[in-house]
C-alpha cells in the first residue's frame, strides 16, 4: 500500500473509510490496472503465468494423447487436422524446384532439369521403410507435428553392409512420434526430456526408444536428426500440440452435440392418449379393432372418446447460432479455415475470398515452419548424397556454391472465381508486377517443365496442322486486327 499523506492522516482521525478509500484510488492511479492481482471493481483474483517455457510443458504428453483421442474419435478434430495437413503440405507434398547457377550467376537449365528428375525419382520412395513416398511421409510427419506438438525423424545416409535403401541414393527418412523420445530428465548427462543440450542450448543428440514405453535407449548425433516443434515460448525444449488452447472447448462441443442429439431422438418420439367422457361406463365403451400408427392409417374411437398427441414443444432456434459461434473460436484457436472445417460456404465472393486471404495468412506461416524444419534440410542432405554416389551428375560450368538452392513451394490459396483470377494474372503480368514463372510457382506449376511440355504440344499440333488459338500464331483475332 502507498505512505499515507499528512492530509490523508487527518481525515483518517475523522473517517478512516474514507482515509483507506484515497490511499487505495491513488495506487491505481500510479500503476496498470491489468497488473494487479484482483480486479479493482470486482476484487476477483486475476489467473497469471509464473513457470518457465519448459515447466508450463511438462503437460504435453497428457495433450497429445487428448488429442490423439479426438483424432480417432472427435470429427471437429478431425476435420481440423485434416484441412491443416492438406494446405501446409498438399497431395503431393512440398514442391522443390531445384535452382542451380553457372558462374555468370544465371539459371542453370540442364542442371536443374537433371537434378528435379532425380529428386522425382527418388521421392517415390523417400522413407527408410519404402512403404511411404517423399509426399506421404510429409503428410504424416504434418499430421503428427500438429497434433502431438512435435515429430522426430532420424537420417540414415552412406553406404553401409546393414542398412538396404528403398531407392537408388543411399539416404532415407525415418520419422518416430514423440513417444519415442522420453520424456525424463538425465541431469548428470545433460538430457533434458530426452535431448542433450550444450551451455549455448545447441542440440547435440537425442535419445531414441527401441520401442514406445521401452527402457532401452540408443544416442544419436543431432546431425542425423531432425526435430520439427510446434512451441510458444522462447527456450522450449520439446513441443505441444496445436489445439492445446482449444482441446476442452472441443469437448464441450461434443458433449453439447450429444446433448441436441438425446434431446432431438426424444422430441421425436410421442405418446397418445384417449380422453373418455365421464358420463360413459367403462363396460359400455366398444372399440372398433386395434389401434395401428402409421402414415394413412386410421382407427375408430368408442363413442365419448377423444384421441390426443403428446409431444414436444422444445425450440431449437438458438441451437445453431451457438454452435457456430463456438465452431468460429476453435477454428481461429486452430489457425484453421471456419468454413473448410464446417463446409459452410455462405457469404459473398468478398467475404469467402477475405476469409482465404485470412487464413492462408496463418497456413503461411505453419508452410514456411515446416519447410524450414523439414523439407529442406532433407532435400540438401539427399542431393549431397546423390551427388557423392553419382546418381546425379551435374555439367562444369554449374556454380557448386549454387548446387543447394532451390525453391519450396507449398500449396497455394485456392481460386473462387477462376475467371476473376486469371485477368488479374494477365495484367499483373502484362505491367511488370511478377514474372509468368512467379505466377506458375504460386499455383505449385514448374516453370521449367510446363515450358518443355507447351512447346512440345505446339511443335506436335504444328506437325498435325492442327491451329488452336491457345497459341498465340494461330489466333486469328489478333491476325486479322493486325492486317486492318
Amino acid at each position: 500500500m502507498s505512505k499515507m499523506h499528512l492530509t490523508d492522516r487527518m481525515i483518517g482521525l475523522f473517517s478512516p473509510e474514507t482515509a483507506l478509500k484515497r490511499v487505495h484510488d491513488r495506487q491505481l492511479l500510479n500503476s496498470y490496472l491489468a497488473a494487479l492481482p484482483a480486479d479493482p471493481k470486482t476484487h476477483k483474483k486475476r489467473r497469471k503465468s509464473t513457470g518457465t517455457a519448459n515447466q508450463v510443458n511438462r503437460g504435453a504428453r497428457a495433450i497429445y494423447q487428448r488429442a490423439r483421442d479426438g483424432d480417432e474419435n472427435n470429427p471437429t478434430v478431425i476435420s481440423i487436422l485434416n484441412e491443416l495437413t492438406t494446405n501446409i503440405v498438399g497431395p503431393d507434398g512440398i514442391r522443390v524446384e531445384p535452382q542451380p547457377l553457372d558462374r555468370e550467376g544465371n539459371i542453370h537449365t540442364e542442371a536443374a532439369r537433371m537434378i528435379s528428375d532425380w529428386f522425382a525419382e527418388f521421392s517415390l520412395s523417400q522413407n527408410i521403410d519404402g512403404e511411404f513416398s517423399r509426399a506421404e511421409t510429409e503428410l504424416l510427419s504434418c499430421r503428427t507435428w500438429l497434433r502431438d506438438g512435435e515429430v522426430f525423424a532420424r537420417y540414415y545416409m552412406g553406404l553401409h553392409p546393414q542398412l538396404i535403401y528403398p531407392g537408388d541414393t543411399p539416404f532415407g527418412v525415418q520419422p518416430f512420434e514423440p513417444d519415442w523420445v522420453p520424456h525424463e530428465n538425465d541431469l548428470e548427462n545433460r538430457f533434458y526430456e530426452g535431448i542433450q543440450r550444450n551451455s549455448l542450448g545447441q542440440m547435440q543428440s537425442i535419445l531414441l526408444r527401441k520401442a514406445p514405453g521401452s527402457i532401452e535407449t540408443i544416442q544419436v548425433a543431432a546431425r542425423f536428426c531432425g526435430h520439427l516443434k510446434f512451441v510458444q515460448r522462447v527456450h522450449q525444449n520439446r513441443g505441444i500440440s496445436l489445439l492445446h488452447g482449444v482441446l476442452d472447448l472441443i469437448t464441450d462441443l461434443e458433449d453439447y452435440d450429444q446433448s441436441e442429439r438425446i434431446s432431438a431422438q426424444i422430441a421425436s418420439r410421442f405418446a397418445y392418449y384417449i380422453k373418455r367422457d365421464k358420463s360413459i361406463a367403462e363396460n359400455e365403451i366398444e372399440r372398433g379393432g386395434d389401434m395401428f400408427l402409421g402414415m394413412g392409417n386410421s382407427f375408430e374411437l368408442a363413442p365419448g372418446e377423444d384421441a390426443g398427441i403428446v409431444e414436444s414443444n422444445r425450440s431449437e432456434a438458438m441451437s445453431n447460432p451457438f454452435r457456430t459461434a463456438q465452431l468460429k473460436a476453435v477454428s481461429s484457436g486452430s489457425m484453421v479455415n471456419y468454413s473448410s472445417v464446417t463446409r459452410n460456404y455462405d457469404g459473398s465472393y468478398s467475404a469467402q475470398r477475405q476469409e482465404l486471404v485470412d487464413s492462408f495468412s496463418r497456413y503461411r506461416v505453419l508452410q514456411r515452419q515446416f519447410v524450414t524444419r523439414w523439407t529442406r534440410p532433407q532435400y540438401r542432405m539427399a542431393l549431397q548424397m546423390a551427388l557423392l554416389n553419382h546418381n546425379v551428375t551435374l555439367p562444369k560450368d554449374v556454380d557448386p556454391r549454387s548446387v543447394l538452392a532451390a525453391i519450396y513451394q507449398a500449396p497455394v490459396m485456392p481460386w473462387i472465381d477462376p475467371a476473376k483470377e486469371m485477368t488479374g494474372i494477365e495484367k499483373g503480368s502484362r505491367l511488370g508486377l511478377q514474372s509468368l514463372s512467379n505466377y506458375q510457382r504460386e499455383r505449385n506449376i514448374d516453370p521449367l517443365a510446363t515450358r518443355r511440355e507447351i512447346a512440345a504440344e505446339r511443335e506436335a499440333m504444328d506437325e498435325a496442322g492442327i491451329i488452336s488459338t491457345a497459341d498465340p500464331k494461330h489466333n486469328l483475332q489478333s491476325s486479322q486486327s493486325k492486317e486492318t
